[in-house]
């Protein structure tokens, strides 16, 4: 079978809603929000009493620098608002008592107030603020307390306040664990708790030990170092973010960090961002090509024609790879606009990462025009490489028509035979 022409031109695009193409991972830090939904007040609604808005206030007014100094809360009192926190149908009630319960949340009645919000869910926003209020005034205590409430997964925010108020106590506790097992209190399930407390502390020690993750082969250092990006960037926002990371040890966690701060910037302000990063991008800094990157993935679906002419001012090494995402974001916005843009571009290292990038998110909706795409890629090696991404796809797709096209395809015999036996597996 052979491959129509017209399939080369940007009309055989038109489909496109594939799924853009991606690099790495991402996560978020934790936000503590909780989201107010409309209610009606019922005839059971319990609503605050004067007293009780009150005290709200008063502690609210009196910041966080003041939780130390919080308000005895005797055990009459914890109850009642325990009550309003299960029984009220009223957001703002519900919120006003989980903050007087926070605010006197001392070490001594931690275990009375918990038993107020032990019905909540353990990715219930409160339920990890509590026990990571509980970590800040307890310490280890409350971190063991953990071990006894296997049903929970609490100890990971109460290790995060821990470390976000006495870093090398909880650092020194963290290295002392095992690598796995003893009831989840090991270091690969409690090493992104330590890390979001330490960036909340200090976020160039926590880089510290990221890196020190790094350096030891931990496949789980970027992930930790995009923990701590989202803590830069939160407190300071991108583009100091961005500066921060400059200032990191050469590598690819400095290279991830910018990244992420890439990819935050657009969030925060996209022409802002194009603006601080083309300086860098510019540069001859090793990691300009991770930032470039970062904007590309994450403003290609929203403005690629932006992206595009700013990457292709750049005209430079930092620039390349940044196609890729660039072109699997922008097909699933406007596919016939990014495969004519594609069609334009001089044979080149960049086109071959913009093919690459859109064969990647339409493979599967369109697996023939795919691969007549692959087939343009410069560089044998990507072709092939390319291209077998696309046949995975059309052998899923269109057996018949894939074993019809595979001998012709220019792949490797035990490329097409591992091809041909995965769709004869299904």
């Amino acid at each position: 079978m052979t491959i129509a022409k017209n399939y080369l031109a940007p009309i055989a695009w038109i489909a496109f809603s594939a799924i853009a193409f991606a690099l790495g991972w991402h996560l978020k830090p934790a936000h503590v929000t909780e989201t107010l939904h409309n209610e009606s007040h019922a005839s059971g609604t319990v609503l605050p009493t004067e007293e009780d808005r009150r005290r709200s206030n008063t502690a609210r007014s009196q910041g966080t620098a003041d939780t130390n100094k919080s308000r005895t809360l005797t055990s009459e009192r914890i109850a009642t608002l325990g009550d309003r926190l299960r029984r009220s149908t009223d957001p703002i009630a519900k919120r006003e008592a989980f903050a007087e319960l926070i605010a006197g949340l001392t070490a001594e009645n931690a275990l009375e107030i918990r038993e107020q919000i032990a019905h909540l869910k353990d990715d219930d926003p409160d339920f990890r603020d509590f026990h990571y209020a509980w970590g800040q005034v307890a310490g280890l205590d409350a971190v063991l307390h953990g071990l006894e409430t296997i049903d929970k997964k609490d100890m990971g925010p109460t290790l995060a306040g821990w470390a976000s108020k006495d870093s090398a106590e909880a650092m020194d506790w963290y290295e002392a664990l095992e690598n796995d097992g003893n009831g989840g209190a090991n270091k690969q399930a409690m090493k992104a708790a330590l890390v979001h407390g330490l960036a909340i502390a200090n976020p160039s020690k926590a880089a510290d030990f990221v890196y020190t993750l790094g350096e030891s082969g931990d496949n789980r250092a970027k992930e930790m170092m995009g923990i701590v990006m989202g803590k830069v960037v939160q407190s300071e926002g991108a583009q100091q973010a961005a500066q921060w990371a400059t200032n990191l040890g050469a590598g690819k966690l400095r290279g991830h960090a910018l990244w992420e701060a890439g990819r935050q910037g657009v969030r925060e302000d996209a022409d802002a961002t194009l603006a601080w990063a083309s300086d860098l991008a510019r540069s001859d800094d090793p990691n300009a090509g991770s930032l470039t990157y970062g904007v590309a993935q994450e403003m290609g679906r929203r403005d690629g024609p932006k992206v595009a002419e700013w990457l292709d001012s750049i005209n430079g090494g930092a620039a390349t790879a940044a196609y890729a995402p660039l072109l699997g974001g922008w097909v699933k916005n406007d596919p016939l606009a990014a495969s004519e843009y594609v069609a334009s571009m001089p044979p080149s290292e960049s086109r071959d990462w913009a093919i690459g990038g859109m064969v990647h998110s339409h493979r599967w909706e369109d697996p023939v025009a795919a691969v007549a795409w692959a087939n343009e890629l410069s560089s044998a090696e990507g072709r092939e490489k390319v291209m077998t991404l696309a046949a995975e796809a059309y052998v899923r797709k269109d057996p018949v028509g894939a074993a019809e096209w595979l001998p012709m395809s220019g792949l490797p015999i035990e490329t097409q035979e591992r091809l041909q036996g995965g769709s004869q597996g299904k």
